[in-house]
């Protein structure tokens, strides 16, 4: 039977080997919906680099997070100017709040990038992640005047799609030997927020019977994490990269179809 197991565990882990985050370039001439939705991506991967910066501190090699690294921060840093640069323009003259918004979020990017290509060290982790997370809030606000309902839809499976990579890098701070301070209250409190997310995106109108699958599957996958949490057994950092971005992947294509949706809704 462990043998069995481990000969499972393998497959997975070569199987999700095969995939690792990239960052998709930005296009300014496309739509609105298609350029809140890269926004979007803006907030959730940053969590990814973060995931990836943790894995090299804790000397694992899966999924080469040192070279997935070096080369997602200078696609990420293109694209954040990109995105900073668009919004801007779109929110013209009368909306200096949230433009000032962008710009707090393009300096914390820049502050978490310098620590993001140093050698990972604990005191920098925590800090990347409270500028990261700081970052996302500015991000939100920053768009907050051009949200219509279908863009806030769409901005919400962000969030769904985040909450699992949270929770890993939570866990893998604490592998690291890293304390956080009330750990077991933001764990539980991530958890709350999903399905709180999830039932939100059940019952909007931008859903298909594919994207209500979908969203099942997420929900069944997001059983790992409350497991994980719940459990007194250590998981290997490897199965808990793997299960933040198969939960990416579902989200993305639910994602995918709103965009479709709302592109047809305006």
């Amino acid at each position: 039977m462990l043998l069995i197991h481990k000969i499972v565990l393998s497959i997975l882990l070569l199987a999700s080997s095969l995939f690792a985050f990239e960052i998709d370039p930005f296009n300014p001439k496309a739509s609105l919906v298609e350029n809140f939705s890269t926004n979007c991506l803006q907030m959730t991967q940053s969590q990814q680099m973060l995931k990836a910066y943790l894995m090299i501190g804790l000397n694992s090699t899966f999924q080469n997070p040192k070279k997935n690294l070096a080369k997602a921060i200078v696609d990420y840093d293109r694209r954040a100017h990109q995105v900073h640069d668009y919004f801007f323009k779109m929110l013209g003259d009368k909306n200096q709040e949230a433009k000032n918004a962008f710009d707090e979020a393009m300096r914390l990017w820049k502050e978490s990038k310098k620590m993001l290509e140093q050698k990972p060290t604990q005191a920098n982790a925590l800090k990347i992640k409270k500028n990261l997370l700081e970052m996302i809030s500015q991000l939100l606000a920053g768009t907050k005047p051009l949200a219509t309902p279908d863009l806030e839809l769409i901005s919400l499976t962000g969030k769904l799609c985040r909450k699992p990579v949270e929770i890993t890098n939570d866990y893998l701070m604490k592998i690291w030997g890293i304390e956080i301070t009330h750990y077991e209250e933001e764990i539980a409190k991530i958890i709350r927020n999903f399905h709180i997310n999830l039932r939100i995106l059940s019952e909007n109108k931008l859903n298909n019977a594919d994207s209500l699958a979908l969203l099942k599957k997420a929900q069944r996958q997001f059983m790992f994490f409350e497991i994980m949490y719940r459990s007194k057994t250590r998981f290997i950092p490897h199965l808990l990269s793997k299960k933040a971005d198969d939960n990416f992947l579902i989200i993305r294509q639910i994602k995918t179809i709103y965009k479709a949706q709302a592109k047809k809704d305006r």
